[in-house]
């Protein structure tokens, strides 16, 4: 069922439901006040009767000549009294089809109440007991409502009447209303289709009312720039990658052709195969830290987290980068170390995290002048900081949020230092994935410091999550 025909039926129901219970409260608290109205007369005439045979002394006969005689809206009335013993000792109709018959439970009922309402045939009824100065009497007084039976159906009819309008009113305007909020819908649905990959750009336009469809517009706005960010970033990314990724490949390819060319000494084709090692080496480099980029985009979840001792996994530094790189060396500083082991404890995954505290370091070794890294380690709070500082060229300022960026290269040091640029992009990204950040403070010519922030195994989950990024 489309929207327009929903809306206007859930509303259609709503209001039919209201119109009928206002219809019906009308006719049964109107009725309820008529039957009232007409009891109580009949109630006045039976005791009007009563007074004018014992309170007034006037004759029976002349009492039923004023009954007769007198304008009265009661039509068919009757009027009967019974004395205590149930004798009959006064009676009046109006005509002789009208008398009135009292069935003995009428007066059983009257000896526990003073008075009662019941229906003699078509008629309305009502016995009540009357207490004057020559003793107590039971009086039965009926009468045919003819106003209401009148009264009620044509009551009936206005209400079914205006029932009826007010409902194809209802349905007209619940229509007309349902159409154009499903035009601003449709409308907004056709702008979002107009905003292909070639116009990304475009945006929806907001107005200035505040209502739920502009609000709409504006997160659809909000999402539409994050989408076409995270696009812009993987179009530079994959650009990129293909364009480092074909270097070492035509590299290797133009080496193998050159060597096939003519005949070449055992040492020639030793050089060329040299030279085809560090092709691949790079090339395997990139493929691993694309793959590690991969692994870590997006949220921890899926990945396997335990318990990791910082200043253990730091203690490895040292001797894992002389590995790489004899001449490079790391001293550390431990800052006033917690007692608490929980203090010093992390929950991530260790390779990631091993990973990325050595990418930062190792790039501190590349670019120092002396190729030593100072890491230190100090804890405050629920936090942890790792502070790496080199002895380096330093980062220009305008360089210091772009070296985050994958494969991005100072000019200064491009070709001096050998690297794909990978390596902080993708400590940034495993740090951020727990909870943490990576700041940088760094000077021309004198050095940068890279400090990593990560929370510690005692932070309460609550503030874990308002720190992640």
């Amino acid at each position: 069922m489309q929207i327009r025909y929903r809306i206007t039926l859930v509303y259609s129901v709503i209001v039919t439901i209201i119109l009928l219970l206002l219809c019906s409260s009308v006719y049964f608290f109107s009725s309820q006040n008529r039957t009232k109205q007409f009891y109580t007369r009949l109630e006045r005439k039976a005791i009007s009767t009563a007074d004018m045979l014992w309170k007034y002394n006037v004759a029976p006969e002349m009492v039923r000549n004023i009954n007769y005689t007198a304008p009265s809206a009661l039509l068919d009335k009757a009027v009967i009294i019974y004395d205590d013993q149930l004798h009959e000792v006064f009676s009046f109709w109006e005509h002789p089809e009208d008398s009135l018959t009292v069935p003995p439970k009428v007066f059983e009922r009257l000896k526990s109440s003073d008075h009662f309402l019941f229906a003699a045939g078509e008629r309305d009824a009502i016995a009540l007991r009357y207490s004057g100065p020559k003793g107590n009497f039971y009086i039965i007084s009926a009468a045919y409502d003819g106003d209401k039976a009148e009264w009620l159906p044509k009551l009936r009819l206005i209400l079914l009447l205006s029932f009826i309008v007010s409902l194809s009113i209802v349905v007209v305007s619940g229509y007309i209303f349902s159409l154009g909020l499903v035009k601003s819908i449709s409308d907004l649905t056709g702008k979002i289709n107009r905003i292909s990959l070639q116009e990304f750009s475009k945006r929806l336009p907001t107005g200035r009312e505040r209502d739920e469809l502009q609000k709409l517009a504006a997160t659809i706005n909000d999402l539409l720039d994050r989408l076409q960010s995270s696009f812009d970033t993987q179009r530079r990314f994959i650009d990129n990658a293909s364009h480092e990724l074909s270097t070492p490949l035509a590299s290797i390819g133009s080496q193998i052709e050159v060597a096939l060319q003519r005949e070449r000494s055992a040492q020639e084709f030793r050089n060329v195969l040299h030279s085809i090692y560090d092709d691949t080496q790079r090339l395997n480099l990139l493929v691993r830290s694309l793959l590690e980029i991969a692994k870590v985009s997006g949220s921890a979840q899926g990945i396997e987290l335990s318990p990791i001792r910082i200043d253990e996994l730091l203690m490895r530094l040292p001797s894992e980068l002389r590995k790489i790189n004899a001449a490079y060396d790391v001293k550390l500083s431990f800052e006033e170390l917690p007692d608490e082991e929980q203090e010093l404890t992390v929950f991530g995954n260790e390779e990631l995290l091993w990973s990325a505290i050595k990418n930062v370091v190792l790039n501190a070794c590349k670019y120092a002048a002396d190729n030593t890294a100072g890491v230190a380690l100090r804890v405050q709070g629920y936090q942890l900081f790792i502070t790496v500082a080199d002895h380096g060229p330093g980062i220009a300022p305008e360089e210091q949020e772009l070296i985050f960026r994958p494969f991005y290269r100072s000019a200064e040091t491009n070709g001096l230092v050998a690297g794909s640029g990978l390596g902080l992009p993708l400590a940034n990204q495993i740090v951020k994935l727990y909870g943490g950040h990576i700041e940088l403070s760094s000077q021309m010519g004198v050095g940068s410091t890279f400090t990593i922030v990560l929370n510690s195994a005692l932070m309460p989950p609550s503030a874990t999550a308002s720190t992640l990024v």
